[in-house]
């Protein structure tokens, strides 16, 4: 039982569920609104769900924080001017012009000496202070950082050949099903990589026991 001043974790179970939940209904929403009713609709189902979703995430506690009213705002506003011109061309490219102008973001944390996931990783994985201190761990961030804006690169690419090669709900189907499998075993990869990268750290214990509950602990020294 976690005292007062202990922060309380959140189920391990529902949290899960929720973003298979929270990945899946906005493009459900997208495409049985889409074809029902037109781009305007399924813009406004899928941008009122993925607001529902930033949304929960605050309330459950979730690393969203200061970036909740700028992630809101450029949702609304990218569902206005979809809309507005009733143009998908318009509404999908301000989506692959955002996640390119991420990329390019991210890359620059790298070459000003600031790498984005030197400064954030430890709110994903509790790395302790020890660990982001050392030389081994803030190169290893710095390479993931490029990685990551290389990414946001190469996937904006896909997407400009996906959208020109269908329809609007055709690219939101394919773009969910092809990007969800690729981007979890990238993913997978690149912790892999990291883990196996920052075993030069004095004490440094490995990702998953970083990642194991508590209670995992506890019961282990019971046993």
């Amino acid at each position: 039982m976690p005292s007062p001043s202990e922060p309380v974790r959140p189920d391990p179970i529902r949290p899960d569920r929720n973003r298979v939940l929270d990945s899946v209904l906005p493009v459900a929403l997208f495409i049985g609104l889409e074809r029902a009713w037109g781009l305007a609709a399924g813009v406004a189902g899928a941008t009122l769900w993925s607001i529902k979703v930033v949304l929960g995430r605050r309330r459950r506690g979730e690393e969203v924080g200061r970036y909740l009213p700028i992630l809101v705002a450029y949702l609304a506003v990218r569902a206005i001017v979809g809309i507005a011109t009733d143009s998908d061309a318009v509404y999908f490219g301000i989506g692959i012009g955002t996640k390119a102008a991420v990329g390019l973001a991210l890359v620059g944390t790298v070459v000003v000496g600031r790498p984005f996931l030197v400064r954030y990783a430890h709110l994903a994985v509790p790395f302790d202070r020890a660990t982001r201190e050392h030389p081994r761990y803030q190169q290893v961030m710095g390479h993931l950082t490029v990685g990551l804006g290389c990414y946001q690169f190469l996937t904006s690419a896909w997407d400009i050949w996906l959208f020109n090669q269908t329809s609007a709900s055709g690219y939101v189907l394919i773009r969910f099903l092809v990007g969800w499998p690729i981007g979890t075993l990238a993913s997978m990869a690149a912790i892999f990589w990291a883990d196996r990268a920052l075993r030069r750290v004095p004490g440094y214990p490995g990702i998953l026991d970083l990642l194991a509950p508590p209670e995992d602990a506890d019961e282990e020294e019971d046993a």
